[in-house]
């Protein structure tokens, strides 16, 4: 009789408790999230949503998670919220999203109802395929793009902008994780057309093969091309060895457009050094810490110094949607030191400098922006606009590289 009653109150026990019964308690695993969000993210005033609206509405969804993989599924769709590649929850497994922008290769942008192609990765398995710039998405992986939306979102209830939707169509574009893509399209001059595409990770892990910079001349000018490998201290190397082979050249194009999973300061502070005669400062930041909210945090300075050899020639940076997080910081970096050009389209907007947190009793890990970050001028990193370069029409030719030749050559 006994034993009859303890099964039965063991059925009748909430569904949460499954995952509490395993030293995992969502409650408190909840309240951990908000916490380590409002001590620690120096992004929260300026969130595009309501973050106490937020807290609401998905607070039950997380405490009744019955898993603790399914409380992860209940956060990945929070963070969507703040459309901020730099706001990260693992763990992650195959039937998640690809991380933006490192598993990404096509951007679009809302004009009118549509969701239009306006950048392409050069290079990408999207690059080799039949989609255009112009291209307006029909359908992503047998769902339409209002459906793919609601899947990125959670089918929440809550108010979409079109800026969270914007949003939730590219990182439906970049797929499931290391899975196929199917990508449907319409345009003005073509009838509707499906794209079968590789994997987005694909292209960018294929890099760990191949050297870690791209380096050559043309008519005088050099030309260095960083192959997603900021993180890499032997980038350091490589680079000098490569402006050794170009001393001679009249000017030199820095190619930050292919580093969308940023690196860190130990490889872009050696490398900013080669173009500086005196210790100089390149990039400003205040830290959020618990109980001390950035606004109230001094403003800092990071400086480089020297690093020979010191190449005195004009200088012109390249940048793009895939320049992220540390080629961000080393884009407003060349800007500060004197380059005399950032060319290309807005970047990624990866914010601030990153710290990964663990909720307690659970393998869950939250990559945060918790130190804000400036432009030397004052100004947010995510502000910085480079110069715009009217694109010629033909896929095939670099517009943007093409300019800073011909501006170096001017000199």
């Amino acid at each position: 009789m006994i034993y009859r009653i303890i099964l039965l109150l063991s059925l009748l026990l909430p569904l949460s408790s499954c995952a509490q019964s395993q030293g995992f308690n969502t409650k408190e695993s909840w309240q951990a999230f908000v916490q380590t969000v409002e001590d620690n993210y120096a992004y929260l005033d300026t969130a595009p949503t309501d973050w106490e609206a937020l807290k609401a509405y998905y607070q039950p969804l997380a405490i009744n998670a019955t898993t603790q993989e399914e409380f992860v599924d209940v956060l990945q769709v929070v963070k969507q919220f703040f459309i901020d590649p730099h706001f990260n929850v693992s763990p992650l497994n195959e039937a998640d999203y690809s991380v933006t922008p490192t598993g990404s290769d096509i951007w679009v942008e809302k004009q009118g109802d549509d969701f239009v192609i306006t950048r392409i990765k050069a290079g990408s398995a999207a690059a080799k395929s039949q989609l255009a710039l112009g291209d307006m998405i029909v359908g992503i992986d047998g769902e339409s793009t209002e459906a793919a939306i609601q899947r990125v979102f959670g089918n929440t209830s809550l108010p979409l902008t079109d800026a969270h939707k914007t949003w939730a169509v590219n990182v439906a574009l970049g797929g499931r994780r290391n899975q196929e893509r199917h990508i449907e399209v319409a345009s003005d001059f073509d009838d509707a057309k499906r794209v079968q595409l590789a994997a987005s990770y694909d292209a960018i892990n294929l890099l760990r093969t191949k050297a870690p910079l791209i380096v050559k001349q043309k008519e005088g000018i050099g030309y260095i091309r960083f192959n997603n490998n900021l993180g890499n201290s032997e980038t350091v190397r490589a680079f000098k060895e490569a402006l050794e082979s170009l001393e001679s050249t009249q000017g030199l194009v820095i190619d930050l457009r292919n580093t969308p999973s940023g690196g860190n300061t130990g490889v872009a502070e050696p490398i900013l050094g080669h173009f500086v005669n005196a210790k100089t400062a390149y990039q400003g930041y205040k830290i959020q810490n618990a109980g001390k909210p950035y606004q109230e945090a001094e403003l800092h300075l990071a400086y480089v110094t020297p690093s020979l050899p010191y190449y005195s020639k004009p200088v012109v940076v390249l940048v793009g949607h895939w320049t992220g997080s540390m080629g961000e910081g080393m884009a407003i970096g060349f800007d500060a030191i004197g380059a005399k050009a950032v060319i290309g389209t807005p970047m990624a907007d990866l914010l601030g400098g990153i710290n990964q947190f663990q909720l307690p009793d659970s393998t869950i890990t939250l990559e945060l922006g918790f130190e804000r970050l400036y432009h030397v001028n004052g100004s947010y990193r995510e502000d910085f606009v480079p110069q715009a370069v009217s694109w010629d029409g033909h896929t095939a030719s670099d517009s943007e590289l093409n300019a800073a030749i011909a501006l170096l050559k001017a000199i």
